[in-house]
């Protein structure tokens, strides 16, 4: 793998948020079946026996029924595909192979958000006590990285649903011009988040099954919020504007007991 030499390649249609790993990730699965095939077949070549007996365990090409008996190395077969090798049937010189994946199609993952509240009626503060987060990404490439994203989403939905808003003044003047008056949450204000991910419906889309998940820790977290805040004041649908200041759940809590207008 090279990175950071975007020059390399001549074709290229941007990140694209969470096609990012559908595409980028089925493209690269493509050109890595390629390259296997050609270690195979001249493995087979040089082992004289049928690639379909063969196979590729940390790097070294075997029998498939003789794990520890005669193999080679990807290296080993690197260096017989030259420029003027008899085994390259067809192929470019070395070890190597492009991939290419088109698709009309999006894929969409689905999940489901949890959130439970305290709040201080007297102060207006909202305390997310505990958090869940359950997605299926259809297969996760790397599960670590994928619940760190999903926990990073949610940190930021966090600042939209409670603290985070553009100001301005009657003349139209910005007033949240730093982060003294625009509020961001802070490790303390995040707290520790429960995420279940699930591998039930791999995308039929992609060869390898791939969903996105770049936006699932962000997008419900200000209706789950909302929703358990609804619940802790007894008023269904009373939460009508994101965030939820103190200011507003106070007036929130002050007003009629019937749904009313954050």
């Amino acid at each position: 793998m090279v990175h950071g030499q975007t020059n390399r390649i001549e074709h290229g249609v941007g990140a694209h948020a969470t096609r990012a790993t559908v595409m980028t990730g089925s493209a690269t699965h493509i050109a890595a079946g390629k390259v296997r095939a050609i270690a195979l077949e001249t493995a087979a070549q040089l082992m004289q026996t049928s690639a379909a007996e063969l196979t590729i365990t940390d790097g070294r090409v075997h029998r498939t029924d003789a794990p520890a008996g005669a193999s080679l190395e990807l290296g080993e077969i690197t260096r017989k595909l030259t420029s003027d090798s008899k085994l390259l049937n067809g192929h470019d010189a070395g070890l190597s192979a492009e991939g290419w994946f088109h698709t009309e199609h999006m894929v969409y993952p689905y999940g489901v958000h949890v959130a439970v509240v305290s709040i201080d009626k007297e102060t207006g503060a909202v305390r997310v006590e505990r958090y869940l987060i359950a997605y299926d990404v259809g297969r996760a490439v790397n599960p670590m990285l994928v619940e760190g994203q999903l926990v990073g989403g949610f940190a930021q939905g966090l600042g939209g649903a409670l603290a985070e808003e553009f100001c301005y003044d009657e003349r139209g003047e910005p007033l949240s011009t730093t982060f003294a008056d625009y509020l961001m949450p802070t490790a303390r204000e995040v707290p520790p988040v429960d995420v279940l991910l699930t591998e039930d419906a791999p995308s039929p889309r992609n060869p390898l099954g791939l969903k996105g998940a770049g936006e699932g820790g962000i997008n419900a977290v200000g209706a789950a919020i909302a929703a358990a805040i609804d619940d802790a004041i007894g008023q269904p649908g009373a939460v009508t504007r994101l965030p939820v200041t103190p200011q507003r759940l106070q007036a929130l809590v002050k007003a009629p007991r019937s749904p009313g207008r954050a």
